[in-house]
């Protein structure tokens, strides 16, 4: 029948659209353990008083429209309350503010109890069965899952035989699991050989399936779901810690644009002298919220944020504002640390060539004396008789043997200087050639 092509054409339409969808269940409400509500803003608590006025107009003109009455009314309300005097809309504020002011308190203590407890391992269950759903839609081309004895008796005529006999859908799995246990063992050995040969066919399939990078991905992504790191997310944790945050003017000047004059899209329209000025507001806007976003850090409430988002894995609201800052301010400190770096290379440098120079100097005049020493001695050995001639011929020696390690470890040192700076002009000519070669390169392209 035509219901029935509906109802399973719908049903086949569900399990094949893409998981993120399929998983219709909704995340746990605190409400639900027992936990405070939060109170609502001032132009919700501006609708609820003058929604039955606007109510019967917005059906009105719905109808004539052929649309659904609720989003004229959202925004007929949003338009009256824009046009609102200022002092009408502080009574709306001062509402929200005090409602805002109980709702932390409750909250504080709520956390104390153990419904609190009961409402994070809802939460956690809850995510963790969402990212496994989510991870399946990694593994799109994996091998289908043989069917069992049942389903294959279903396929093979079951499913028209109860069908004919006026079995409802409801009972049509246990109806098919009783007439599957009246059957005969010669009966069943061709239903059992049917679901031997399909699952040792997707036995194999899989085995080579499990070799892919798809599989490998899809099971990462299991573990880390199950193990809990990452399962709650960034927008849960900050709703639920970050109560009193202050709210920031938005991301662009078109957007603060937006939502003081509730004009959208209508910034590029602006003026290059108005365009001007909303960029000005806008950055002051700016500059105040990270100034009262500064002082909000400091609070508990943000410390205790920080240490949830810690264990959940999450980065942190208004981390990446503060990582910037910082990074701006490493980066100085880089910057100046490498400076005094290379300053005190060259200064380093200096020190040692003026050292290199001295102990050179010091060696020259080392040589000179002994040489002026050896010319004396000569002398005088000359008119020495010739007993003390022997003698300082033989002291003579022994200096001369004494002062030879000196000699060779001087040579040592110099031929090696003159290694390094061959090899240091050999590299310097190489790099002069590659840059060279680099730029033919560049200009030829």
């Amino acid at each position: 029948s035509s219901l029935g092509f509906a109802f399973f054409g719908g049903l086949n339409a569900y399990f094949t659209m893409a998981p993120k969808k399929l998983f219709r269940k909704r995340a746990p409400k605190a409400s639900a353990c027992n936990g405070p509500s939060r109170p609502l803003p001032p132009h919700m608590l501006y609708g609820e008083a003058v929604r039955a006025q606007v109510e019967e107009e917005a059906k009105k003109e719905a109808e004539a429209k052929g649309v659904t009455w609720i989003t004229i009314l959202m925004a007929k309300v949003a338009e009256k309350y824009k046009k609102l005097p200022e002092a009408e809309k502080k009574v709306f504020t001062d509402k929200y503010e005090a409602a805002k002011a109980k709702y932390a308190e409750d909250l504080k203590k709520w956390k104390e109890t153990d419904d609190y407890k009961d409402f994070l391992k809802k939460t956690d269950e809850y995510s963790t069965k969402k990212k496994l759903v989510e991870a399946k839609a990694l593994v799109p081309d994996a091998p289908k899952k043989p069917p069992t004895a049942m389903m294959q008796w279903l396929a093979d005529g079951g499913r028209e035989k109860l069908t004919a006999a006026g079995v409802p859908h409801k009972e049509m799995m246990k109806r098919a699991s009783e007439e599957l246990k009246k059957l005969s063992a010669e009966e069943r050995a061709p239903l059992n050989a049917k679901v031997a040969k399909a699952k040792e066919e997707y036995e194999t399939a899989f085995a080579a399936y499990k070799k892919t990078d798809a599989y490998k991905k899809y099971m990462s992504a299991v573990t880390k779901a199950k193990s809990g790191s990452g399962s709650r997310t960034k927008s849960d944790l900050a709703s639920r810690f970050l109560v009193n945050k202050p709210t920031g003017p938005g991301l662009s000047p078109a957007g603060y644009y937006a939502t003081q004059t509730g004009k959208k899209g209508a910034f590029a329209e602006l003026s290059d002298a108005e365009k001007e000025e909303w960029n000005k507001k806008f950055r002051a806007a700016k500059e105040e919220h990270e100034k009262k976003m500064a002082e909000y850090m400091k609070t508990d409430e943000y410390k205790s944020y920080l240490e949830a988002s810690k264990k959940a894995g999450v980065k942190a609201v208004g981390s990446r504002k503060v990582s910037r800052k910082a990074s701006k301010k490493t980066k100085k400190r880089k910057v100046s640390k490498r400076a005094s770096k290379k300053s005190s290379k060259k200064a380093s440098k200096r020190v040692a060539k003026k050292a290199k120079e001295e102990s050179e100097e010091e060696e020259e005049e080392e040589e000179e004396e002994e040489e002026e020493e050896e010319s004396e001695e000569e002398s005088e050995e000359s008119s020495e008789p010739p007993k003390k001639k022997a003698k300082s011929a033989a002291k003579k020696s022994a200096k001369k043997q004494a002062a030879k390690p000196k000699k060779e470890k001087k040579e040592k040192k110099a031929k090696k200087e003159k290694k390094d700076k061959k090899e240091k002009k050999d590299k310097k000519e190489k790099k002069e050639k590659k840059e060279k070669k680099a730029k033919k390169a560049k200009n030829g392209k």
